[in-house]
């Protein structure tokens, strides 16, 4: 299939440090390593409500927890291969100051200009921090399109494609995959990267299970024979053509 963009540029803006691992990992890792550039936007630290094993230990405290967690982001995000970090360090559980951030997310889109956004998806009733950096994104891609939006850069094109990253508890959630992504060859990848984060150890045996089972509808529903593993998304904007994303 004759793809629009071989290498897309990729901006994944994701609300605690863990969340681009758990759901996008292993997409991260296939797109780096197939020459893409790849920015990381980490909206929250999480480290009130998603380091909740670091709270756990002998003399926790926000300073020292502050630095794990972003120590665990930046070696994970390495590890996948992405080009660029960026920790916001907006509060969270609740998260505050997300409409404080829509012209600054909006400038980033425009100064790094992605073919594509990776993000959370519209509806997350487990996590309503997540629908926050949801709402942030599609604001700041829509100031991002305005000619009115007078930040010294190009205007941005007005679909560029968005996908949602699935939700932890998927079932409540009302998400419905569009795109399966392969991520076999590149699992081992995502393995090393989530077992980074001692501050969230249980997530491992959950994200390699969802990858297993979204691995079994990419085979039958997604007509992938030998995918292994797999990780699914929702869309936001048409696309045309994509490179993985669409097989």
């Amino acid at each position: 299939m004759t793809t629009i963009f071989e290498k897309p540029r990729i901006l994944v803006v994701a609300g605690h440090i863990g969340d681009f691992v758990w759901r996008s990992g292993g997409a991260i890792a296939r797109y780096a390593q197939e020459g893409s550039a790849i920015k990381l936007i980490i909206v929250s630290d999480g480290l009130r409500g998603e380091a909740n094993d670091y709270w756990k230990t002998e003399g926790a405290n926000a300073e020292e927890g502050l630095k794990r967690r972003r120590a665990e982001g930046a070696e994970a995000a390495r590890i996948l291969g992405a080009e660029a970090v960026e920790f916001w360090g907006l509060p969270d559980y609740p998260m505050t100051g997300a409409d404080d951030c829509v012209e600054k997310l909006a400038h980033e889109i425009r100064e790094f200009r992605p073919n594509l956004i990776i993000t959370h998806s519209a509806f997350d009733a487990f996590n309503p921090d997540h629908n926050t950096v949801h709402q942030l994104v599609q604001k700041a891609h829509a100031a991002a399109t305005g000619a009115g939006f007078r930040d010294g850069l190009e205007v941005s094109p007005r679909q560029t494609p968005i996908f949602g990253f699935e939700p932890h508890v998927t079932e409540i959630s009302d998400f419905k995959p569009v795109v399966y992504v392969d991520i076999t060859e590149v699992f081992e990848i995502k393995c090393r990267a989530m077992k980074v984060f001692s501050t969230q150890p249980g997530m491992y045996a959950a994200y390699k299970r969802k990858a297993e089972v979204r691995a079994n509808e990419a085979s039958g529903r997604g007509s992938r024979p030998g995918c292994k593993y797999a990780e699914a998304f929702s869309i936001y904007h048409p696309i045309a053509a994509s490179g993985g994303f669409v097989w």
